[in-house]
């Protein structure tokens, strides 16, 4: 299982594992890595989640304007799809409550 999972992570972090290999640490993540060190995998793992989460943030800075007018439109486009949804609904009781008193 851990095989599988090396390659797995071999595959799609290839690259990343090569530069971070190539660094300082890489003696103490080539011991992790060779010996499926939890420790290491998971650190490997929150460095990458906080350095995307941190580009992220970058381009929300970036982008401010773009970000706000999508934000909005989707706020928008909410309301509008809870409005019509609102109104079917009661069309649909109002249909019902019609159909109950035309009923002997």
């Amino acid at each position: 299982m851990m095989k599988h999972t090396q390659t797995i992570l071999a595959k799609f972090c290839g690259r990343a594992y090569s530069t971070i290999a190539s660094s300082p640490l890489s003696s103490s993540v080539n011991n992790g890595w060779k010996e499926q060190d939890c420790l290491v995998l998971y650190g490997l793992f929150r460095g990458g989640y906080f350095t995307h989460g941190f580009k992220n943030v970058y381009k929300r800075r970036e982008h401010w304007h773009k970000v706000d007018r999508m934000q909005n439109e989707h706020v928008k486009l909410s309301k509008e799809l809870y409005d019509t949804s609102e109104r079917y609904r009661k069309a649909i009781m109002q249909a019902l409550k019609e159909e109950r008193k035309s009923r002997p």
